[in-house]
């Protein structure tokens, strides 16, 4: 049951007597006397909505509130105004406060409003928690390993697929693992049929014009006239039984006038990306296990301590090859075929992880250096000292 309150005010003697209401109404006040004592308090998951006063010495109700807002913008904040300080109050409600409260407020109403806002509270923890089991049932079942957020994305949009008798149009870079989800999608369709896959790298040649489900692999590379043959031949097929898949970002082969606009939004109907390695490098150390498992169950003389040592510093690196060169990059590992390069050092190491970590934030926040900068808690110069140092240009990652 939610029932924390972080009640924040400058005022000793307004503080504790808001905090004895607040506990005998059965609410659990923590008790801060300013935004620096406040702020480390505030986390995504706090059981719990904030009360704060508005005007406070140093940082004030308002920066306590933008703060919140970053950490988690669903913890409702109460601000706390002086008597007659409306337009102060609306201000703060503009800028995404739950409710405000003018001092000195009636216990009865202080209960009601905080009342209220446990609630929503409680009702945005129980969804996240349904969520976060949702997902790890998704995660056993569907097959494509991962726990980051791209991850969760694939194998909610391969159950959403699975449920829909249509057309799947799988994008992606070479090697991320397009077939694989082709694969899945079969499972959640649960079609038993052997796919007959047509890779499209040269003149289309369909054959017998049989029901079973196909896979067209990079469309982009047919021809026009080849590319009106497949949108023709699309009529005798049963649309839950068409996969196609081709480069990570379909909508500009159209724009181009590679891919014929006609065919994509017929094959288009379902649409999964899947995302490279370097967008899901959280995921590195679960996919290493994997296929470092699959090769000592084939007998490679790698031990497992071994594979997990050298895991350490593969989240830095590029993985332009995606799931292949992962994959490869541990079968080397495991049979001991090294190609003799001598290992990286400390430094360059450390700088693979920190590029690796750097680069995640970006992506997280959508290319903002001063966002990104705060979530890693590093100070504005310092933060763009390492940009330059490491070649990373925080714009790449914007939206």
């Amino acid at each position: 049951m939610t029932t924390q309150v972080l009640l924040v005010d400058d005022d000793a003697a307004v503080r504790e007597a808001l905090g004895q209401t607040l506990e005998l109404g059965g609410y659990q006040p923590i008790l801060a006397g300013s935004f620096i004592e406040a702020k480390d308090h505030v986390a995504a998951e706090f059981d719990g909505v904030v009360i704060s006063d508005i005007r406070m010495p140093g940082k004030d109700g308002f920066a306590l509130l933008a703060h919140v807002r970053q950490v988690d913008d669903d913890l409702p904040v109460i601000l706390l105004t002086g008597e007659g300080d409306i337009p102060t109050a609306v201000r703060g409600m503009q800028n995404g406060a739950y409710d405000f409260l003018e001092k000195p407020c009636a216990p009865k109403h202080l209960l009601e409003v905080v009342g209220k806002a446990m609630q929503t509270r409680a009702l945005v923890l129980e969804n996240r928690r349904l969520k976060r089991e949702l997902d790890a049932a998704l995660h056993a079942r569907i097959g494509f390993l991962g726990v980051s957020a791209a991850s969760r994305q694939v194998r909610a949009a391969i159950v959403r697929a699975g449920r829909a008798d249509t057309p799947v149009l799988i994008s992606g870079e070479a090697g991320s693992g397009r077939g694989y989800v082709a694969r899945l999608v079969q499972e959640a369709r649960g079609q038993r049929e052997a796919v007959r896959v047509l890779r499209c790298t040269g003149p289309l040649d369909l054959g017998p014009g049989d029901d079973a489900p196909v896979l067209f692999c990079d469309i982009e590379r047919l021809s026009p006239s080849d590319q009106a043959r497949l949108m023709a031949a699309l009529r005798d097929l049963s649309p839950g039984h068409v996969m196609a898949v081709t480069g990570p970002d379909p909508e500009r082969l159209v724009q181009d006038g590679v891919l014929d606009d006609e065919l994509f939004y017929a094959l288009g109907v379902a649409r999964i990306h899947v995302p490279a390695l370097a967008e899901r490098r959280e995921d590195i150390p679960i996919l290493f296990d994997k296929f470092l498992r699959e090769e000592i169950d084939a007998g490679a003389p790698v031990t497992s301590a071994e594979g997990q040592a050298a895991l350490r510093g593969l989240a830095g690196l590029d993985w332009t090859g995606n799931l292949r060169a992962l994959r490869n990059h541990t079968k080397r590992i495991a049979w001991g075929l090294e190609d003799g390069q001598a290992a990286p050092g400390l430094k360059e190491q450390l700088e693979r992880v920190e590029r690796g970590i750097i680069q995640d934030a970006l992506r997280r926040h959508a290319g903002h250096a001063t966002e990104t900068a705060r979530a890693l808690n590093l100070p504005r110069k310092t933060f763009y000292d390492r940009l330059q140092k490491l070649g990373i240009r925080a714009e790449s990652y914007r939206d």
